[in-house]
């Protein structure tokens, strides 16, 4: 404020200082030219004494005005104003207790003479009203009609309150995007380029893949992808060094931005690479995983300065990649963890082979992306290995279920037989087949074939395909063999029990008779049918809606409605009738002596015993219902004829909406 009102001062008196000061500096400045022209001595004199004069009493003024100037600002000190006359003085007031604003910050332009001046006599009353009750000769009523200069500013200006990274977990891709985009909006604000962009270097695919990017242009290039070749983006992704361009030649504009739809007459360019090491004790790759990329419509616009400044930006982005790639691994460690959680109390609840089976594929579809999988296992019947999971998402021709494969002339087979992962990036460049030899298969894309291996056995392979090339990364390789290690666990556990079932006659569960004792003995009761010729007829009985049996009590529960189940039917048959368990909710009768129409009676009988039968299962008590398939054995049948009519009417009758007897 001092300094102001020196200026002040020094703008009243200078028209004072022209009229007098000026005056005798034209009399010594004359005296000088005339010294100069008139050679005589004496007159050389008299001038240099009236220069000398003049050169004395401007000096002598202007020391007198000076002291008069510190003495004023001394005296503006002591009272804290200004004296700046009638003109009028403005300030800005920041006021941030503001009431009632709703988040708002308001910035006031205000005349000065309005000032609001601090009073202990009265905190509440407004500064204007007490500098005009005092008679303050500074107060100054604001002019009629004037109105304050407002400027609003928002929480928005200073904080992104819609942005979906504050609401919630962002995930860690969400929040590299975030920062990011912040980063080279900084860029762009700091060199006054007119686009500044972050684009990855993928070299197995040889493509410029563009990340982010702030741009003024309304011609940058709606594809994300471009091929890495001459321009300059290019050039710094494959060489590692810095690019800059003080002035493009308008001509080659095109060939040198390959982000542009078209030349817009950019005129300078600067280009540096962004380095990466995964840990401390990595190596840096020796080439940039990425460029960053500024231009300016303006000719020299950047200098060696710029690199310098750019350097501390590609630190900062390389700490984000690393910060990036941290998170996206714990991300995926944590969502394998769940997979396999999941996978193994689904296996838990319904140990069978088709549970374990679908449950691999399902959770190897949430953590990879694939369009083709398939599940190889050893199929003892066919004594081959065979495909006994198909998905085909891509909805294209692909193997099907029950597809035998070529062993070992086939990249699953050798997978098996050297238990062993195969990855194939290209399709193309294939010369065996991928299941066996006849198989019509495109080949495009890229196929992962991994294992399922215990400690001591490979029960078969988990294969993916994919349409791209290149689809498939190291990480995923990872998580298939975590899963596959897991369900080799549990098909491990599943063919011992079958082994072990191989030697007991009765199931432990329900005291019926087990599947493999239950076989024996229907060949048997076919061969005795034929040589008395007598009747044979079979049963097959299964739980309607079984899984939410389970899904309710869980396992135990489900066993304990399985053994009040099986007493049921053995209640409700002869003594010499057999009753086996042929799978976790299906058993099987063989009615001696009985044609298939008496033996629809007697399943007409068994369903109506166990519609009535109430069971109580900690507390609650429900009902169940069940669907029965009846096939009549004729002279001459195998067993596996017999088995199949069964099983067949079973799945019309459960089809047919359950608690219903079909006969084949």
């Amino acid at each position: 404020m001092a300094n102001l009102s020196i200026t002040r001062w020094f703008e009243t008196h200078l028209s004072k200082i022209i009229l007098g000061e000026t005056v005798i500096l034209a009399i010594g400045i004359c005296a000088m030219i005339a010294g100069v022209l008139i050679d005589l001595f004496f007159v050389r004199i008299i001038c240099l004494v009236i220069v000398m004069g003049s050169a004395l009493m401007i000096f002598s003024s202007l020391r007198a005005k000076h002291l008069q100037i510190r003495s004023g600002t001394r005296e503006s000190n002591n009272i804290n104003h200004s004296q700046i006359g009638n003109d009028m003085m403005k300030k800005l007031i920041f006021d941030d207790f503001q009431p009632n604003m709703n988040g708002d910050i308001r910035l006031e332009e205000v005349n000065e003479e309005e000032k609001i001046v601090e009073s202990t006599d009265s905190p509440t009353k407004p500064a204007t009203e007490i500098a005009k009750h005092r008679g303050d000769q500074y107060y100054k009523p604001m002019r009629e009609n004037e109105q304050p200069v407002t400027r609003e500013y928002h929480l928005s200006d200073f904080f992104d309150v819609d942005s979906a990274i504050f609401k919630e977990d962002a995930e860690p891709r969400t929040e590299f995007d975030f920062l990011l985009n912040k980063v080279l909006a900084v860029i762009k604000e700091v060199l006054f380029a007119h686009s500044v962009a972050f684009f990855w270097a993928n070299r197995e695919k040889n493509q410029m893949i563009m990340e982010a990017h702030v741009t003024d242009s309304a011609d940058f290039f709606s594809s994300r992808r471009f091929v890495i070749g001459h321009d300059l983006v290019s050039k710094v992704a494959l060489t590692g060094k810095p690019e800059f361009i003080s002035e493009v030649n308008p001509i080659s504009e095109s060939e040198l931005f390959q982000y542009y739809e078209k030349p817009i007459a950019i005129k300078s360019f600067v280009g540096v690479p962004v380095f990466f090491s995964q840990s401390s004790a990595e190596k840096v790759l020796d080439q940039p995983v990425a460029v960053l990329a500024i231009d300016s419509k303006a000719g020299d616009e950047f200098g060696p300065e710029t690199l310098s400044l750019l350097g501390q930006f590609t630190k900062l982005i390389s700490a984000l990649i690393k910060s990036y790639n941290d998170k996206y691994d714990l991300l995926l460690n944590s969502e394998l963890l769940r997979s396999i959680r999941r996978l193994q109390e689904r296996i838990r609840n319904n140990f069978s082979l088709n549970t374990i089976v679908q449950a691999l594929a399902e959770e190897s579809s949430k953590l990879i992306n694939w369009d083709f999988l398939s599940i190889v296992l050893y199929d003892e019947a066919k004594r081959a290995w065979v495909a006994k999971k198909i998905t085909n998402r891509a909805h294209e021709g692909y193997i099907v279920t029950e597809q035998a494969v070529d062993f070992p002339e086939s990249i699953v087979g050798q997978t098996i037989k050297h238990n062993s992962h195969n990855l194939i990036d290209d399709l193309s460049a294939l010369t065996i087949p991928r299941y066996f030899s006849e198989e019509k298969l495109e080949k495009r894309g890229s196929f992962l074939s991994v294992p399922i291996s215990s400690l001591n056995k490979c029960y078969g392979a988990i294969s993916l395909e994919s349409r791209e090339k290149l689809n498939f990364s190291r990480q995923d390789l990872e998580m298939v063999y975590r899963l596959s290690e897991n369900i080799a666990s549990a098909l491990e556990i599943f063919y011992m029990q079958e082994v072990i079932n191989e030697y007991v006659i009765i199931d432990n569960v329900t005291g019926t008779y087990s599947k493999k004792f239950f076989m024996q003995r229907m060949e048997e009761e076919l061969q005795r049918a034929d040589d008395t010729g007598t009747e044979l007829s079979s049963l097959f009985v299964t739980i309607d809606k079984a899984d939410d049996i389970t899904h309710r009590f869980g396992v135990d529960g489900f066993e304990r409605v399985i053994l009040a189940l099986a007493k049921a039917i053995r209640s409700s048959i002869r003594h010499y009738d057999l009753v086996g368990r042929y799978e976790s909710d299906r058993f099987g009768i063989l009615l001696i002596n009985t044609a298939a129409n008496e033996a629809y009676l007697w399943a007409e009988k068994i369903r109506k015993n166990i519609a009535g039968l109430v069971i109580n299962l900690d507390g609650k008590t429900f009902s169940i219902t069940i669907s029965v398939g009846v096939a009549g054995a004729l002279e001459g049948m195998k067993k596996e004829e017999l088995l199949g009519n069964t099983i067949a009417v079973l799945s019309n009758a459960s089809n047919a909406g359950g608690n219903v007897v079909r006969v084949f």
